[in-house]
């Protein structure tokens, strides 16, 4: 070598070695003693062959004849006996005067990891260390061919690791992973391949689109990330998230069982945050709002609330505190034209800031409160029989024991007189006798009609007031003939009832107000209706005696009379219990007018009048 090839020779910062055509070592520079250890204790290279293989010398005449431009991969023998791979330069040298070939081999990388020039030994240490590393790590140059991959890199790829080494393309590598099956479903040769190969090539220059992440192997996934560096070159990072996926995967699966039992849950649940915007709705409550739940996540939550009148009290996040976080409420709401319960039940999720969300949970207790009633109506029906029964009871002692009294004592005043031989006053006590049997007799009647009433009826139907009116009328005919009075009737509506009861009821007081007339003047009978907001009124008036006030509390009980003097005004005293147990069966009520003073009035609520279809209109009179 002359002078200054010598000394650019010395001063190469990467390792140069000259060798024969044996691949043995003639020279080397500085570099190469640090990066094959030759450099301790004066040690110089063995006479082998510094390159591994069984013909070293046709490998580096086949690679001199391609160029010196071209780096090729070798594994050198390091002097302590390991082997390492690099990539070089060969260059043919000028024959010498013994006529022996020699070759410069300018050493440019480790195919493991390193870096250039006389830091090779360093780069076995990086390279080292990239090993330990369970991602995989490589760096392409601009032209994306690979210059450095670690272990990791490398055996990711599995059957297609061949493929990975210093100056493969990116393009090369995917397509030797797709012909080794490493993306699941994707077939060499197809469309579907191509499109992965433009997929990839375009992730891999996109250094600032986040990374991508595809399945890799059966049951593998990777996260992949590019990143370029200040000399052009793209590093590649290749994670390992397979677990993750998995856990990804157990997790949405959960998430899917927990969506799918709150969607088969009777109940309609709803989250919203602190703002009032809805988080989460289930079915239930999107069809109940006649939405889906797509639609109603991000709403604000008053706009799509059910029966936000009623449920503002559990919208409002401020009354929710860490010691008193759950709210119950019973609402009724009107659904499709029926009365629907509901219980919520709303809990607040706290952070530092205070509620969070407030998770509601509504159930339909329409069924239960139903039967809640039906119970709550039977024990009322049981409470009237019994209070009936006693009614009954402490008639039977009283009322029944009167005639029977008389009875007996007539009785023994004829058996005395016959027994003494005097008959004059037979005639009268025979008189009096036939007259108790009478009351017995109507007594024991109105009591089995009484008790034949019962509170409940089975089936109702329409029935028009005007027409009971005009059947109880007709009963009653000789009766007003009788008592020379006037009934005025005004067009009633239809109510749901019983028409044999109701004509009964009618009967009754109209009987009662032609019986209690006024001994000088014909009585005078009114019968309307009035409209009321939760029912219908029928008023029966009359301008008859009256009834003292301080009597309204009995006048509905059974053989409650006034008049005790059966001459002027007959009864059993068991009318007007009927005539309340009548109203009752039909679910309503009937009172004494107090406060109205020509005679009596008896006013009847009824529920709600059935809609008229072509029936006699009714016109609506004002209280009065």
């Amino acid at each position: 070598m002359t002078g200054f090839a010598a000394a650019l020779y010395e001063n190469l910062p990467f390792p140069v070695l000259i060798v024969d055509a044996g691949a043995c070592v003639v020279s080397h520079n500085e570099a190469a003693a640090r990066a094959f250890g030759w450099n301790r204790d004066g040690r110089r290279p063995d006479a082998a062959a510094v390159i591994d293989g069984a013909n070293p010398a046709t490998l580096l005449a086949r690679h001199a004849a391609e160029g010196r431009e071209n780096t090729h991969a070798f594994a050198f023998r390091h002097e302590n006996g390991s082997l390492f791979e690099a990539t070089a330069h060969v260059i043919p040298l000028p024959d010498e005067a013994d006529g022996a070939a020699r070759y410069a081999l300018l050493l440019r990388s480790l195919l493991s990891g390193g870096s250039h020039g006389e830091q090779v030994l360093l780069g076995q240490r990086i390279a080292a260390a990239l090993d330990t590393m369970t991602e995989g790590f490589a760096i392409f140059d601009p032209a994306e061919r690979l210059v450095m991959f670690n272990r990791s890199y490398k055996e990711r790829c599995a059957g297609a690791r061949d493929a990975v080494r210093v100056g493969a393309t990116m393009e090369s590598i995917v397509r030797a992973n797709i012909r080794a099956g490493m993306y699941p479903g994707i077939e060499e040769g197809t469309s579907g391949a191509e499109a992965l190969v433009r997929e990839r090539l375009e992730k891999h220059r996109d250094a600032g689109g986040g990374g991508a992440v595809f399945e890799f192997g059966k049951g593998r996934w990777i996260r992949g990330e590019s990143h370029v560096a200040e000399t052009g070159d793209i590093v590649a990072m290749r994670i390992d998230i397979s677990e993750l996926k998995r856990t990804e995967a157990a997790l949405e699966e959960k998430r899917r069982e927990y969506l799918s039992l709150l969607q088969i849950l009777p109940d309609m649940i709803l989250r919203f945050d602190r703002n009032l915007t809805v988080r989460f709705a289930n079915d239930k409550y999107a069809a109940h709002m006649g939405s889906t739940t797509d639609a109603l996540i991000g709403r604000y939550l008053p706009e799509v609330a059910c029966a936000p009148e009623q449920t503002a009290v559990l919208m409002d996040i401020a009354a929710y505190t860490r010691d008193a976080p759950v709210k119950t409420l019973e609402i009724c709401i009107d659904h499709e034209g029926q009365p629907m319960w509901m219980l919520w039940t709303a809990v607040a999720i706290f952070d530092g800031e205070g509620v969070s969300e407030v998770v509601s949970v509504g159930r339909d207790i329409t069924e239960a409160k139903r039967q809640q009633q039906r119970v709550e109506a039977q024990t009322n029906e049981l409470r009237r029989k019994n209070e009936a029964l006693d009614q009954f009871t402490a008639t039977v002692s009283h009322d029944l024991k009167a005639p029977l009294r008389h009875l007996s004592m007539f009785a023994e005043m004829i058996s005395e007189d016959v027994h003494r031989g005097e008959f004059a006053e037979l005639p009268a006590y025979a008189d009096h006798v036939r007259k108790s049997s009478a009351r017995m007799r109507r007594i024991i009647d109105s009591l089995l009609e009484f008790s034949q009433i019962a509170y409940r009826i089975a089936t109702p139907k329409p029935v028009s007031l005007s027409g009971v009116v005009g059947d109880a009328l007709a009963l009653l005919e000789g009766h007003v003939e009788e008592t020379g009075g006037r009934v005025e009737v005004e067009p009633l509506p239809e109510i749901m009832g019983d028409p044999e009861l109701l004509k009964r009821l009618a009967q009754n007081l109209i009987g009662n107000a032609l019986k209690y007339r006024r001994p000088d003047k014909a009585p005078s009978v009114r019968i309307y209706a009035r409209q009321r907001p939760d029912g219908i009124d029928l008023v029966v008036e009359d301008d008859g005696i009256g009834i003292d006030p301080q009597h309204v509390g009995r006048i509905f009980e059974v053989f409650q009379r006034l008049h005790r003097d059966e001459t002027v005004y007959q009864g059993t005293g068991v009318g007007l219990a009927l005539a309340r147990r009548i109203v009752e069966s039909h679910n309503g009520v009937i009172a004494l007018d107090t406060s109205y003073a020509p005679g009596a009035r008896f006013i009847v609520t009824f529920p709600q009048p059935v809609k008229s279809k072509g029936s006699e209109q009714w016109e609506v009179r004002p209280e009065s």
